[in-house]
Formats: C-alpha cells, structure tokens, sequence
C-alpha cells in the first residue's frame, strides 16, 4: 500500500474529532491563537489538493470565520492590547497559511480578505517591534511538547517554543508571493534580516521554528528573484543538518537538546525543504536528505490511528528509536499532510534504488532506507538483511501495526 495508506489513513484521522467544525474554533483564552484553525484549514487543503476530496468540515470552517475571528479578522486578542506576543503571531501565521492555500485553491475571496485583515491589522503593526526581539533566554531548559507562553521581556511575551515569532515569515511569504502587497515587501525583508542574524544554536531556538522561517525565506526568493535569500535558506538547511538532525533523519526539538524528542512539524519542513532545494539547485546532497528524510523520519512518525506523534531523539549516546508521545493533535497530525503533499508532488524523486546494504557514517543503509535492530520484535514479519551477525530492517512504518504494538515498538540504530 505504501503511500496509499499513508495518505488515506491521514485523511480519515482528519476527518474525526477532534478536526470537526465544532472542534477546530478555540475558545478566545487558547494558548496559541489561530494555530489550531489554520493549521487545519491548511491540512484539509493538502488533501484536496492530492486527491480532490474534501474533508468534511472545509468550507464551513471558512464560512464560520466571521463569528470565530475577532473584529480585527484574526484570532486572539486584537492588537494593541498588550505585550506583542509570539505564541499569538506563530498561531496567526499558521491561519494565514490556511487562509491563502483556500483563497488560491478556490478563489475564493472570504479567505482572501481576511487574509489581507489578518496581515494590515496584526502583522504589519507588530513587524515595527522585529528589532527589539530578545535574543537572549535565562539558559533553562523549559518548554513542553506544544510549548507554553513564559516570561515577558520588553514589548514581547515570550514562548518556550524558543523564536516561534519568527514562523511568520512563512505566512506572510505565502501571502505576499499571493497578493504581491506592497506595504509588505520592505518589513517583511527586515523581520528576514533580524532573524538570519540570531545564533539559533547559542539561543537554543526551537528547530520547526527555524525550518518554518526557512520555508518562508524560500518562498520569497520565489516571489523576488533575489539570490541572497537563497543562500539565507542553503545556510539555514547546513545548519540544522549539523546542529539539529537525529542519526534517523528526524528533528531535536531545540537545537543543543537531544535530550528532548523528534517533532513531525518540524520533519515536514526539512522535508520540504530538501525537495526545493534539490529542485532549485540540482544539489545531490539535498535529493538524498529529502529521500532520507521521507524513508525513514517521517514513516516512523505516522501512527496506526493515521496521525502523527513524537519520538526519541536518536544519536550515537542514545541509539533507541521508540515513540516518546503516540499524538500530537494540535499541530504534527495536522502538519503532516502537507509532507504527503510535497511527497505526492514529487514522486520521481522517492523512487526505489537497488544495490546492497552499505557503511555509511558508521550506520547501514539499503539505498537511502536505513537499516536498525528491531529489538522488541514488533515487525518480525519485515524483511531482514544480514549485517554483522544481527537481522536489520528498514525504518517501518507504524501505521500498519496496532496502537499497542506502536507503543512498545523499538528499534537500535548500529554505530
């Protein structure tokens, strides 16, 4: 089945509660404004878009934007109110991502405006306050798995998901290369200096954060045709692939965290990554990330219900791979639907290799698929490769396999 049972057990996941119309709209105090809606509004737009069905609910969360959204057409306090807070401006960036894949896939033009409310109204006013972003943090290592609003600093009230203020640039990109906005061109390109400027390593900034930007970087090469943003987005990739990739191709949370767990979010955007720039650049280093990326991070990450949860964060201290949390409801279900996306939109690029099993940086791998000891006998039905005394498999996925079997799954990455 492969792909097929990836994608539809990802559509019926998001089908059911808690991704109806009556489940998606937060109450007005939820921690993280218009994440919820937008990230699901642009999940559903990922299926239509690879298979032309709706889910369900769709167009009646566009149509239920007026009485959900504030009278500034986003979600949360309207601006002005208080401290410029991140957690707010990362969940309205997800919305707006949500507002502009219905807008282009439909023309349709309630999306669009609020959209264009949503950027006037809270974006382009907080985008003044970019320059005196705290850069610096109290050195503890805080923050849950959906992270949670801390202190307050200056005129910004700060995240533990460390410089989620900057996942707008992906959402105003989307915007811009939609509507070419003039108003936004020259602070957008200013949010995108200050934040290729910060030390992610040393302010230990969360990596989807920083991935997410990086899309939004790419996305406005596309719309300006500027070199440089190019190379912010090839550095910004070198980066996380030396400070924040596990040794199966998934995510630290937070850069210099490895203690932490893996994050789909934050899979789906190396992922996308990978895939665009091998396209834009023809580099063979970032056709074998994407296929690396796709094989085995994001496989083990799909959960037999169809969602997507979190896991161990792999490396040569702790060669375990097992599930650290089954779902994330609130955002990694959603988010990986998008990664069936750009999987679906470039297929060529996944096709199988043959050849036999290699050493590759002291771990073993069949192609790009790699290869690890199933060490609590999960899949004893997988095909096994004969490697120094011991049976490898590939990296499974999950989603074929019972809840129960999922949970107690483990897997030994060989050093």
């Amino acid at each position: 089945m492969g792909f097929d049972l990836n994608i539809q057990k990802s559509f019926e996941r998001l089908s059911e509660p808690p991704y109806r119309l009556e489940d998606v709209f937060k109450p007005p105090d939820y921690d993280w404004p218009g994440d919820y809606e937008g990230r699901s509004l642009l999940a559903f737009c990922c299926h239509y878009a690879v298979s032309g069905k709706k889910i369900p609910c769709m167009d009646a969360l566009v149509g239920g934007l007026a009485g959900g959204a504030n009278a500034q057409g986003f979600f949360g306090a309207e601006y002005g109110a208080g401290p410029t807070d991140e957690q707010q401006l990362s969940g309205c960036s997800w919305y707006l991502r949500g507002l502009t894949a219905y807008a282009e896939l439909f023309g349709d033009k309630t999306a669009a405006d609020f959209a264009r409310r949503t950027v006037h109204n809270l974006f382009l006013p907080a985008l003044e306050f970019y320059d005196d972003y705290p850069v610096r943090r109290d050195g503890k290592n805080s923050g849950g798995v959906y992270g949670n609003r801390a202190e307050t600093a200056g005129n910004w009230r700060l995240s533990t998901d460390i410089g989620c203020a900057f996942i707008p640039v992906d959402g105003l990109a989307n915007y811009y290369a939609l509507t070419r906005d003039a108003a936004l061109e020259t602070p957008l390109a200013r949010m995108i200096d200050i934040f290729t400027d910060i030390d992610k390593v040393g302010l230990k900034m969360q990596t989807h954060a920083t991935l997410t930007a990086a899309r939004g970087i790419l996305k406005f090469y596309e719309a300006t045709g500027d070199p440089k943003y190019l190379g912010y987005v090839k550095e910004l990739f070198d980066l996380y692939v030396k400070h924040g990739m596990t040794l199966t191709y998934e995510n630290f949370n937070w850069f210099g965290r490895p203690d932490t767990w893996t994050e789909p979010c934050a899979v789906v955007d190396s992922l996308i990554l990978a895939i665009e720039l091998y396209k834009k650049t023809g580099g063979a280093s970032y056709k074998k990330y994407a296929r690396r990326i796709w094989f085995n991070g994001l496989q083990f990450c799909q959960r037999p219900n169809g969602g997507a949860g979190i896991n161990t964060c792999v490396t040569e201290q702790q060669p375990f791979l097992r599930v650290s949390d089954y779902e994330a409801v609130q955002c990694c279900t959603m988010r990986y639907a998008e990664g069936l996306l750009y999987y679906h939109n470039n297929r060529a690029l996944f096709e199988p290799e043959s050849g036999g099993v290699c050493d590759e940086d002291n771990r073993y791998f069949l192609g790009d698929c790699l290869l690890a000891e199933d060490i609590g006998g999960t899949f004893a039905e997988r095909e096994t490769f004969a490697v120094g005394g011991r049976a490898l498999i590939r990296i499974p996925s999950l989603n074929s396999v019972s809840e129960e079997q999922a949970l107690h799954a483990c897997l030994k990455v060989s050093f």
